[in-house]
């Protein structure tokens, strides 16, 4: 910006000089243009005393005679032989007239001595003296005139100079802002852009106590869904929208931008409320999109920070609520993570288990905890789902949201996934050599396993190895995997299906593709997500669509398990309804397998 800003100035400045120049040419070339004259006015007057000289002495000089014709007529008009301009002051041209006549007088005078006349020389010198007294006196006011056109000339320059350094000054300023809000600007929807934003917001915190502000960076999930389902054009009415909110939310003293994309920046006065105020000026922008009454439950993953120290950098504090905004994302929806020391110290954390991840894999770290699946009819207990802990020397228990994601982002899920099968196969083995009863274990494979080549064929080999009746096993996918799923998944789940394993989809009703799919995976389970219970207590409607989804997986002949159950009302009210299977913290938290075996399975 400063680079462009300088040449500009540069341009401009290079511009005034040239218009400077060519006024003082100007100026040069009208005083030289006096200069003639003056010059010119004094030839006219000694070239006559010459002449007159000449004709009192016998020598007639008619080339003189001439030339005299041809100055005074082009000093009278300017458009003679000896390219003079015309001297338009009214008083030089007056004495010029009348140092015409007596010129006239003194070529008549010459005509009658040339014939011979006595007295004739007498009358000829006295208008000689008469003349060359007029002809001083027009050199003199030639001069006059000259000064006269120079002073204001002078005063002309300067005053067109200054009129130029005025004209180019606010033409300068004209560009410079209309350059700043291009390169400020964001051309879609009129707000400040990123460079816009860490330009203002760095002029605001100096004027303002930076400690009293706020920095909050959000985006629309599930924006490029949208986009896919309504168009871009529809997408970028909503950016329009969104940004037309908070700009009139903002007002004066506080910030908004659209940084990329669907990503929003706000600096605003720290409050307890903020968050609160910002989603509802959101949600309102929201409403007023006629296209969204049918896309029920679009919400916004937000990062917020707010300002310790008066001296941070906009940078580091965009930094630090980018780092808020990116943990909210890997979180449920319309999650609102604030940048602070647990955060901090909970990143940290992450980078060392992520430098760790092959070790706790290869050493055992890893463990395998089981949470007990019951028949709710009978509520006996039908089997368990395999979830992972991992107990991190000097660290002690970490849980599955911390280091899930770093497995994934080290493209390491696959081996997670595998590593957790093992485990299974190997638990269950153990239990059936005992002569135990029949159980089922699920678990969970994610869709990048899914998705990895030769799934099928490790998956097998595994199960092979531990000598597991495939009837033991029960594959976990979640909803949000099915999303766009390719033909060939589904053919390995049909055929893993067809092998005896038993298929079920994970956190049903969580996203929006379930019902579409449902007649055409191969699944025989589905998993209620956890929320439609949390949410039954605060909507009423939410027992009816619990009802319409066990109605629905039983009439496509589907079993149905009940994520989340904590209360024995909620356990009653799903056995009311049919549910076909329970889990959750009322029947047991997820513990470690030995006490499993102990409690449910021996």
């Amino acid at each position: 910006m400063k680079k462009v800003r300088k040449i500009g100035q540069f341009q401009i400045y290079t511009v005034m000089w040239l218009v400077a120049i060519l006024v003082l040419i100007a100026l040069l070339w009208q005083n030289l243009g006096g200069a003639r004259i003056i010059n010119y006015s004094g030839i006219v007057r000694g070239a006559t005393q010459k002449l007159v000289k000449e004709e009192l002495h016998g020598y007639e000089d008619d080339a003189l005679i001439s030339r005299l014709d041809g100055i005074i007529y082009d000093l009278q008009t300017g458009n003679g032989d000896y390219g003079l301009s015309r001297d338009d002051d009214a008083q030089y041209q007056q004495m010029l007239a009348d140092l015409s006549i007596i010129w006239t007088d003194i070529k008549d005078e010459i005509t009658v001595m040339r014939s011979g006349a006595t007295g004739s020389g007498e009358k000829l010198y006295d208008l000689s003296q008469k003349h060359f007294e007029l002809a001083d006196d027009l050199v003199l006011r030639a001069e006059e005139s000259s000064d006269e056109k120079l002073k204001n000339s002078i005063i002309c320059y300067f005053i067109c100079l200054a009129l130029s350094i005025v004209f180019f000054g606010v033409l300068n300023v004209h560009n410079r802002k209309a350059l700043e809000k291009s390169i400020f600007t964001d051309k879609l929807t009129g707000i400040f852009n990123r460079a816009g934003f860490e330009a203002s917001a760095a002029n605001l915190l100096r004027q303002r106590n930076a400690s009293e502000y706020t920095v909050v960076e959000f985006d629309i999930e599930y924006f490029k869904d949208l986009n896919k389902v309504y168009g871009y054009t529809l997408g970028d009415q909503l950016l329009i929208a969104i940004s037309a909110a908070l700009s009139k939310w903002a007002g004066k003293d506080q910030l908004c931008a659209r940084i990329d994309a669907d990503n929003f920046v706000v600096l605003a006065r720290s409050s307890d409320t903020l968050i609160a105020e910002l989603e509802t000026v959101l949600n309102e922008a929201l409403r007023t999109m006629a296209f969204l009454e049918a896309y029920d439950g679009l919400t916004f993953a937000i990062g917020a920070y707010d300002i310790t120290q008066n001296d941070e950098m906009v940078k580091t504090i965009m930094d630090k609520a980018n780092t808020a905004h990116k943990t909210a994302k890997t979180q449920k929806e319309g999650a609102v993570q604030w940048y602070d020391q647990a955060l901090v110290e909970k990143l940290e954390l992450e980078g060392k288990l992520k430098d760790r991840l092959h070790q706790a894999l290869r050493d055992g770290e890893l463990k395998m905890y089981l949470q007990p699946k019951l028949e709710l009819e009978n509520l006996k207990v039908i089997g368990a789902e395999a979830l992972v802990r991992w107990e991190v020397p000097g660290e002690g228990m970490i849980y599955p949201d911390t280091y899930i994601p770093l497995f994934e982002k080290c493209g390491m899920i696959a081996d997670l996934d595998f590593y957790m099968l093992r485990k299974a196969c190997a638990y269950l083995r153990a239990q059936l050599d005992k002569g135990l009863a029949h159980l089922v274990i699920s678990v969970n494979i994610s869709r990048v396993t899914l998705y990895s080549r030769m799934f099928y064929e490790t998956f097998l080999d595994i199960v092979r190895q531990h000598k597991i009746p495939h009837d033991c096993i029960e594959v976990e996918v979640t909803e949000s995997a099915f999303n766009e799923v390719a033909d060939s998944v589904i053919q390995i789940l049909s055929q893993l299906k067809e092998d005896g394993f038993l298929i079920s989809m994970d956190d049903f009703g969580a996203g929006y593709s379930s019902l579409s799919l449902l007649g055409k995976l191969p699944i025989q389970i589905i998993k209620l997500d956890r929320e439609f219970l949390n949410e039954m207590d605060q909507n009423s409607n939410v027992k009816g669509v619990i009802a319409c989804a066990v109605d629905l997986a039983h009439a496509l002949g589907i079993k149905i398990t009940c994520e989340g159950v904590e209360t024995l009302e909620q356990v009653r009210f799903l056995k009311g309804l049919g549910c076909d299977y329970g889990q959750g913290y009322y029947f047991s938290k997820p513990i470690p397998q030995d006490r499993f075996t102990e409690e449910f399975w021996s």
